[in-house]
C-alpha cells in the first residue's frame, strides 16, 4: 500500500525490445472432440444392464464410481499461427482476452450456426431467459442425464509463460505477486434473445421442416465475467478472482510452463483452510477447489477461458489451451 492509502503499481524495469512483432491475424481453430462419446457410454450402460441384470440405476452407479464418463475436448494451438503464440499485453484495452469456449455441456448434437461469433466472446447484453431443459434435451446424443449435476470434472491444460522479467525478484519463479493468469467463465443460451437477422429469416423459419427455437450463436449470453450494471459492458477485475481463477503464471519463467489443472463436483476445500492456502501457494484461485463452479453448471452451459494481463510490461503468453469436460450420462 502506498502513501495516502492508494494502490502501488507493481514494479516493472524497461522491458526490453521483443525480436518480433505481433502480426494482428485471425485465430488458430478450435477443435472439439469427445472421449468416450454418449453413444458409447449409452451402449455401455446397455451391455452392462444386459450381462448383469442389474437395475439401469445401478449400473449408473457402477459406472459413476467407475469415472466412465462422456468427454468434450475443446482445445487452441497458437503455435500454429505466425507469432507461435498469444500476446496478452497488460495496460491496454485488450489485457482481458476471450481465448475460448467449450461445446454446450451435453449437447453433442447441437453446432455452431455462425464460426465467427462463436471464436469470440459472448455480446455483453443480460441473458433475458433461460432455456427449459426439455427444450435443450433434443440436441442430447443417447438417453439425457437425471441426475441433477451431471458435470463430474474439468481439466485445464495450459502452456503459457509471463514476460520472463521483471517484478519483485524476491518472488522470481514463484506464484507470488503475478500479474498474468487465466479465469474460468460460463455462457449460457438465451431464449429471449431475438437478432435482427433471426428476425428477418422469421418466415423462412417458419416454413422450414426445423424446429423453429433453435439455440444460435447469436443467443449466447455470459453469465460470468459479470457485466456493468449501466451499461452494456463488461466488468472485468483489477485483481485475480479467487472462485474463477485457473491458474496464474509463474513469475520470471523465461520457459513455456505446462500446468495441469483439474475440477470436481466432490471437491471440498474451505479457502481458508490449509489446502485452500495450498492452491494459492501454487498459483491457483484459492475459492475454486470447494465444487461450486462444476455443480452450478446446467444442460447445455459453455465453460469459456479468458487470458488476463496486469499493467504496463506485463505480458501473458500462451502458446496453447485445452478444456475436457466430464459428464455421467
Amino acid at each position: 500500500m502506498a502513501p495516502g492509502g492508494r494502490f502501488a503499481i507493481p514494479f516493472l524495469r524497461t522491458p526490453r525490445k521483443s525480436a518480433s512483432v505481433d502480426r494482428p491475424e485471425r485465430p488458430p481453430e478450435l477443435k472439439n472432440t469427445l472421449e468416450p462419446s454418449p453413444k458409447e457410454c449409452a451402449e455401455v450402460k446397455r451391455l452392462l444392464v444386459k450381462a448383469s441384470n442389474f437395475p439401469p440405476e445401478l449400473v449408473d452407479i457402477v459406472m459413476d464410481f467407475a469415472e466412465y464418463w462422456a468427454c468434450s475436448v475443446t482445445s487452441i494451438d497458437y503455435s500454429v499461427t505466425a507469432n507461435n503464440y498469444l500476446a496478452i499485453h497488460g495496460g491496454v484495452d485488450r489485457e482481458d482476452k476471450f481465448i475460448l469456449r467449450t461445446e454446450p455441456l451435453g449437447l453433442t448434437a447441437w453446432h455452431p450456426d455462425d464460426y465467427d461469433r462463436w471464436q469470440a466472446a459472448a455480446p455483453p447484453h443480460k441473458l433475458v431467459e433461460e432455456y427449459p431443459r426439455k427444450e435443450l434435451e433434443r440436441f442430447v446424443e443417447g438417453p439425457p442425464s437425471t441426475l441433477e449435476h451431471p458435470f463430474r470434472k474439468i481439466v485445464f491444460d495450459i502452456v503459457s509463460r509471463d514476460q520472463g522479467w521483471g517484478g519483485n525478484i524476491a518472488s522470481h519463479h514463484t506464484y507470488q505477486e503475478s500479474w498474468t493468469w487465466f479465469d474460468a467463465g460460463i455462457d449460457r443460451f438465451d431464449k429471449g434473445h431475438r437478432s435482427a437477422a433471426e428476425s428477418e429469416d422469421s418466415t423462412q423459419a417458419q416454413s422450414s421442416s426445423e424446429p423453429q427455437d433453435v439455440p444460435t450463436t447469436s443467443a449466447i449470453r455470459p453469465l460470468w465475467p459479470p457485466l456493468k450494471s449501466d451499461v452494456s459492458e463488461y466488468h472485468h477485475q483489477l485483481h485475480p478472482t479467487s472462485d474463477h481463477m485457473i491458474q496464474c503464471n509463474r513469475l520470471a519463467e523465461h520457459d513455456w510452463q505446462h500446468h495441469h489443472i483439474e475440477w470436481s463436483w466432490k471437491d471440498d476445500i474451505d479457502p481458508e483452510s490449509s489446502a485452500g492456502q495450498e492452491l494459492k501457494k501454487n498459483g491457483r484461485g484459492d475459492a475454486t477447489g470447494d465444487g461450486r463452479f462444476l455443480r452450478s453448471l446446467k444442460l447445455g452451459d459453455m465453460v469459456t477461458v479468458w487470458g488476463r494481463a496486469r499493467f504496463g510490461g506485463w505480458t501473458n503468453s500462451v502458446e496453447k489451451v485445452q478444456v475436457k469436460v466430464y459428464w455421467a450420462q
